[in-house]
């Protein structure tokens, strides 16, 4: 019987060993940069690991996008990515190729999306990669802008918004507003 756990946690909070599992699982994916990729991860705001007992079988990180690569994707997507507007990207989602089809990008990837929380979030995708697709649109995102050859690979990527929630009309909002 197979026991998938997924376990979410600040960087800070992990082990060097972890640090380390999480970037070769990134690069695996063959979507990232190697030069800062652990400066970077250790400056997310949270990272996820999904486990089947004590083997690592995926990862997930809200990262904070430099501001290059938020430039980047703007401009290759047509869609205006302000910081402000949306701080996070989820992404460096990466699941064993032995892992796949087994639904389990959503729960790898639903503490992040938890975690970003009110605030604005964007994700870019395979486009043929309709699992994924699958999981962000439950997380609350939605396709936006045009897709755009990936500059890591001869395959096309997809850019996905999930919106800020605005006062008073948020996905979390529940009940009136507290008062002082």
């Amino acid at each position: 019987m197979n026991r998938h756990e997924v376990t979410p946690k600040a960087p800070k909070d992990c082990s060097d060993v972890e640090i380390g599992d999480f970037v070769s699982f990134v690069l695996a994916g063959g979507e990232v940069v190697a030069q800062v990729l652990e400066v970077r991860v250790r400056r997310a705001e949270r990272i996820s690991f999904l486990r089947d007992n004590s083997c690592l079988l995926g990862v997930a990180g809200l990262k904070h996008p430099s501001h290059n690569h938020r430039s980047e994707v703007s401009h290759w997507s047509g869609v205006a990515l302000p910081e402000e507007t949306y701080p996070f990207e989820l992404g460096w989602v990466f699941i064993l190729p032995s892992a796949r089809g087994r639904k389990l990008s959503l729960p790898l990837c639903a503490p992040l999306a938890e975690a970003a929380g009110l605030r604005g979030t964007f994700a870019t995708s395979k486009t043929d990669n309709r699992g994924m697709h699958t999981t962000l649109q439950k997380l609350g995102f939605v396709q936006a802008g045009t897709p755009y050859k990936s500059p890591h690979g001869d395959h096309r990527l997809q850019l996905f918004l999930r919106e800020p929630a605005q006062s008073g009309k948020g996905r979390h909002h529940s009940g009136p507003p507290h008062t002082t």
